[in-house]
Parts: structure tokens; sequence; C-alpha cells
């Protein structure tokens, strides 16, 4: 089979796989109105004309867009906030909703998933309309992907530069989703469970599209409908774990310290209900299923993917050789912490190329992370491509082999890209340009690298596709 079909499938598959987790789907599968009823997983909910709805993420316009048309006249108002750009990018017919039908305020910001100004100020909307709240309301709080960024409320002293400072400092040197959310949480007014408890007395109910593996309600958008079950000494230890105390502000530190050092504070959450509409494991089904409509057996591996994207790329590979080769797996098994009884599954699917001449799908799901060494453009699908290619070109392994790792959100890193393709066939075209692809891996520039093979067809390019699961590696063995 050819490089290019490969390529064509594992495209396929991919958009099957986040279309899969798109949220006006998710609304109307999860959530019923019926009559002053409003039910969410056999979980009823008195409303009339009485409902709020707040969001932030990469998924809550399509969440917002949804519920306000199956909500009705029960919805009094809500804002929203989301990426920069994400109006722009909206099918016509819910742009125009959202811009001239809706009571619903939309604020774009976190340009490139960085708080700004533009965030700040739809937190701070979002603040003054959870506090006006009464008893015998409902806030609906939608929460997704990218919330953090969209929800900043720095604690005072600290400003919002500050705060930015931190995080990408801590994110710069390898912190993973879990150990920024923890920071996030005591250096913001907001989160943490702390907007639940600005609602009080109004019921709270949080809808929740995870992007975090294992699904942690409290770490995801940095949990600020969850009671924050983090130990307080928690974020001081992780800026000394990643030694960065000397270069942070002096007011990020003092926050810190003092939290680190105060009695622990039980409030009461029973105002709240969290849900959670959809995960990993949902588009990975998905992805399993458009595997088999192409013909490939079709198994998924994991969704807890998680280690530095250069890394896990190589190994990744070295995996599927193995398996293929039918080597010695304990070890590799080990390292990219996968499940002890993959073992035996992944050598009956892989022997089959053999005995059998059926193509393979292995799936994985999860969130790498990068080690920022150099001064490149990038992001970490691209990162994890470009690695498992140079691995590919490296083994050289008899069968035709070809990965792809791509963000759900479509954005990977500061880029327009949503992940990329690695193929043997990538770095021979780009070694006949005269370009050395393990220059750029080691600059963090996997992207410039992928724009300049091909025009940039090894890249995968989808915009942002209005949701957020965390990323989905593909990989088609023949």
């Amino acid at each position: 089979m050819s490089t290019y079909i490969l390529c064509k499938d594992a495209r396929a598959i991919f958009e099957t796989a986040y279309k899969s987790v798109q949220p006006l789907n998710l609304i109307n599968k999860e959530v019923e109105i019926n009559s002053n009823s409003l039910q969410i997983q056999g979980k009823s909910f008195q409303i009339f004309k009485n409902v709020y709805i707040v969001g932030f993420g990469k998924a809550v316009l399509g969440m917002a867009t949804a519920l306000e048309t199956k909500l009705q006249e029960n919805l009094v108002s809500g804002i929203i906030s989301v990426p920069d750009g994400m109006l722009t990018t909206l099918e016509t017919k819910l742009r125009d909703h959202i811009t001239t039908k809706s009571c619903i305020q939309v604020y774009e910001g976190a340009s490139n998933n960085i708080p700004d100004e533009n965030s700040l100020l739809a937190a701070t909307k979002i603040s003054e309309l959870v506090t006006s709240l009464k008893e015998s309301d409902l806030l609906i709080v939608l929460i997704s992907g990218g919330g953090s960024a969209l929800l900043p409320a720095p604690k005072p002293p600290l400003t919002l530069k500050e705060k930015q400072k931190v995080i990408s400092l801590l994110a710069s040197r390898g912190a993973d989703i879990e150990e920024l959310n923890a920071v996030r949480k005591q250096l913001s007014m907001l989160k943490g469970g702390k907007l639940a408890l600005l609602a009080k007395p109004a019921k709270v109910i949080s809808l929740i599209l995870s992007d975090i593996i294992g699904d942690p309600i409290g770490m995801i958008a940095s949990g600020p409908t969850v009671q924050n079950s983090d130990n307080l000494s928690y974020p001081l230890s992780i800026i000394e774990k990643y030694n960065i105390t000397h270069e942070l502000p002096k007011t990020a530190i003092q926050i810190l310290t003092e939290a680190a050092n105060q009695s622990e504070i039980n409030e009461s959450f029973s105002n709240v209900s969290n849900f959670i509409l959809g995960n990993n494991e949902t588009a990975l089904q998905a992805a399993a299923e458009k595997a088999k409509d192409l013909e490939y057996q079709s198994i998924i591996l994991t969704n807890r993917l998680r280690g530095i994207a250069s890394i896990i790329g190589t190994k990744l590979i070295s995996l599927v050789t193995a398996a293929v080769n039918k080597k010695c797996l304990d070890e590799i098994i080990k390292e990219l912490e996968l499940p002890s009884h993959i073992k035996e599954t992944l050598l009956e699917t892989t022997s089959q190329l053999q005995s059998h001449g059926k193509k393979v799908c292995l799936l994985f799901g999860g969130e790498t992370t990068v080690e920022v060494k150099g001064d490149g453009l990038g992001g970490r699908n691209q990162e994890l491509s470009l690695s498992a290619a140079l691995e590919l070109y490296t083994q050289k392994p008899q069968n035709n082999i070809m990965l792809l790792s791509a963000g759900t959100d479509g954005i990977d890193g500061p880029t327009c890209a949503a992940g990329a393709i690695a193929s043997i066939s990538l770095i021979e075209e780009a070694k006949r340009k005269g370009l050395n692809p393990s220059s750029y891996l080691l600059n963090n520039d996997s992207y410039t690298f992928y724009s300049q093979v091909n025009d940039g067809w090894w890249l995968v390019k989808t915009g942002h596709t209005g949701t957020n699961v965390m990323d989905i590696a593909i990989i088609l063995i023949t």
C-alpha cells in the first residue's frame, strides 16, 4: 500500500475522532429538557426562566449554542470566554446565531493559549455575573480544554503578566498539565473551586469536556467548580522541583508560600453537580470504528500516553517494530507505561500482518510535553512525529509504517497545524532538499521543518475544531 493512501486513511481516522467529540453531538446526547425539568445523565434539575450560563474553553462555544437552543426562554443570559479567532472559524449558521440571536455574550482572547487582557476582561465579567445570582437561580458552567488560559483571575497582588511568567517558565521546563494547573489554582481567584463558591447560594451544574489523562475533574481547566483537594504545599514543591524559585516574581512566591503555611479550610460544595460529557476515550473509540471501516485490525493501546514528546515518538516506533519482529516488548511497554496485558494483544494483532496480510491500526490517546531547549517553532505533536520519522528512517523496517499525531483541538503549540505525519518518505524527501531533520528537532523547530518539506503536505491542518480532548496518535502498518 502506498504512503499516500496510508496518509489519507490516517487523516480520515483522525477527522472521525475529533468530530465524535463535537459539542453539539455531546449536548444532544447527554442533556434533555422535559417541560420544566433539565435532565443530565439521570439527574434532574427544575428550571423556569432561571438559568444562567458561563463557560471557558475551546469547546464551550458549541456547547453554549446547543444548550441555548434547548433551554429557549428558560435561559436568562450568559457569558463565555473562547480562544481568539474562534468565531471566524465557525460554520456560518452557528456564527450567525451566536452574534445576532443569542443572549450569550462571547469574549475572545488567550491567543496561543496564553492569558491576556481580553481573557482577563471575560473572567471579570463572568465573576460579576456569578456573584449576582440568587438561591432560586441555576448556573450552568461549561468547561473544556484551554479553560485555564481563558479564565485568568490573578490573586492580588499578582498581576496577569507575572502569572503568565510563572506558567510559561514551568511549561518550558517540561511541567505537565497536572502540575501547571495545581499552581494555577493557588494563584487564582476563581480556579480550584472558587467560582462555585462565588455562585452560592445558587445551584451550580458544570458540564465538562475532559482534556486531562484520567478525567480528574479537579484539574480540568484548573477545577473552578471542584473543591481543591491538593495539599496546600504542593504548588510550592512544584516550583522547587523545577528549580525556578529565583526566576519567579516575588509576589508569586509570596502567595504560594503563604498558602503552604495555611490551615486546611473545608467549604461545602453541596450546591454543585459536575458531569463529564466526553473525553479522549470517546474519540479513540470513534477512531477505532473508522479504522475498522477502512479494513484495519484496530486496537486502542492507551488513553494515558504521556512523557517528553521527542522521546515518546521514538519509543512508539520501537514498540511497533519490536512487535512486528516478535522481539521482547516488556521493557518498552514499561517505559511507555502501557498496561501489561497489552503485550499479548499487540503481538496477536501484528502477527496477522504476515499470516493474513491484514492492515493494522494502533491507537494512542493522551498528552505529551515538550522540553524547550531551542528557539524554534513547533508543538508537541509535530515534535513527536518528527522524532518518530527519524526513528523509522534509522530502523528502516520492512513493513510500511506511518504515524500521525495531532491535537483534537486543531492547534499544536503556537502554530496553525494540529500535528503532523511521520514516515520514512518524509525524511528521505527532506534529505533530498538538503535539510537536516535532527537539527530541527534539537531546536524545537518541527513546524519550520515540516513547512519546508513538500510545501507542508505532511502537516495536519484542521483549524480550530471547536473541541478538545487531548491528542490522538495513529500508527498504520501494512
